[in-house]
């Protein structure tokens, strides 16, 4: 568990740095957005690092919480309605999580909330037990992941999210579900019988997700649903419950809050030089937003694994083990990617690269929102093309 608790505090202090550097597009409420991105640090640091299983529910909770009055006090118009939406589904995947850590406290030989422990005991749990604790902690994670049918929370809270927001929501927070699922596949041998139910469920997400966002014109709104896209790939190689699987999805999870913020970053900078996101109005940005532009065309290389960002290691590493578990079936989702990058190619060619028309700017690119697409883009490449700085940590 130490190497993948160590990858994902990479990528939650990288994403809440950038955010808290660069992400503030909207440039509102210094004061309370900073407070509100230490305390997710605060939680997001805590729960990766923590070996404890109730202090992982309270630093859930303030991630939860914090994230809450992210989207309620920053974000735009319909955010009241998007927040409480947001609280619901976490506050019965919470509910959840608590329901199960109670469950393994009381029936482990020793009651006990250490990681540890639970993993080298968790064979005295007695069967029905077992099931009912991975059936809690799977619908908990999932919620919080998102994959279908319990993502319904997701696209709301972005669009309605601050551009800080929505870098920590999709670049930390749903790794929060994703590291949960990797705890799940780890600790209990009886997720194995799960395993081809979980990678059926998983590719159908993606899938899913991608086929609803070829349905959108909002840019924020189609990043959104990436997630739900990446969430799902991440879950497939971790149904595998193997080691290339595993650490590939971990690495997956690295590769996709990098990107995802980035993305996220470059459409909030969009929004504030051009006052729009909508790719029917958007026209020509490469004219008068170079970098932007450019920065978002390399986030859409990158999410969609192309060779020398990390997206294209954790998807190697995916996708083997997915063959490894299941066989030449392991290789279905990735049609999803690359339906996935064929529309986001098509946005990126309607809305952004036309040289005969471009939309009216209304502010410039600041110098610190450059500064953010700089050092998102640089980890991105680092870990792309140095990934041995990781795995060789990790026996593959």
């Amino acid at each position: 568990m130490g190497i993948l608790q160590l990858i994902l505090l990479l990528v939650s202090s990288s994403v809440l740095f950038a955010a808290a550097l660069s992400g503030n597009t909207e440039d509102e409420k210094h004061k309370l957005s900073s407070f509100l991105v230490v305390l997710f640090q605060l939680a997001s640091v805590g729960l990766f690092s923590s070996a404890n299983f109730f202090m992982f529910f309270i630093f859930w909770d303030i991630g939860v919480l914090a994230m809450f009055f992210m989207i309620n006090t920053l974000g735009s118009a319909n955010r009241k309605s998007a927040s409480i939406n947001f609280l619901i589904y976490e506050l019965f995947a919470s509910a959840m999580l608590l329901l199960a850590i109670l469950l393994i406290y009381f029936y482990t030989p020793v009651n006990s909330f250490d990681l540890y422990y639970i993993a080298a005991h968790v064979a005295l749990i007695p069967h029905d037990i077992q099931l009912a604790v991975f059936g809690l902690l799977f619908l908990a994670f999932m919620i919080n992941m998102p994959l279908f049918p319990v993502h319904f929370w997701l696209p709301d809270a972005h669009t309605e999210a601050s551009t800080q927001g929505s870098m920590l929501l999709s670049g930390v927070l749903t790794k929060y579900g994703g590291y949960g699922m990797l705890l799940l596949f780890t600790i209990f041998p009886i997720s194995a019988e799960f395993s081809k139910p979980v990678a059926i469920l998983a590719a159908f997400s993606a899938f899913y997700a991608v086929f609803v966002l070829m349905r959108q014109t909002d840019i924020k709104r189609i990043i959104a649903y990436s997630t739900i896209v990446e969430m799902g790939i991440i879950m497939f190689g971790i149904s595998a419950a193997n080691n290339l699987g595993i650490y590939g999805s971990a690495y997956g999870m690295l590769a996709h809050g990098l990107t995802v913020a980035l993305m996220f970053l470059a459409v909030g900078v969009i929004k504030h030089v051009f006052g729009e996101r909508d790719i029917k109005v958007l026209k020509g940005t490469v004219i008068n937003a170079k970098s932007t532009t450019y920065v978002f065309l390399i986030g859409t290389l990158a999410m969609i694994g192309f060779p020398f960002s990390a997206g294209f290691i954790a998807d190697i590493l995916i996708f083997l083990g997915a063959i490894q578990a299941f066989g030449v079936y392991g290789i279905i989702p990735l049609g999803a990617i690359v339906l996935f990058g064929a529309y986001l190619y098509y946005v990126i060619n309607r809305s952004m690269l036309s040289a005969r028309q471009a939309s009216s700017t209304v502010a410039p690119v600041l110098s610190r929102q450059k500064l953010g697409y700089a050092l998102l883009v640089a980890l991105i490449f680092i870990f792309g093309a140095l990934p041995f700085l990781i795995l060789n940590l990790v026996k593959l």
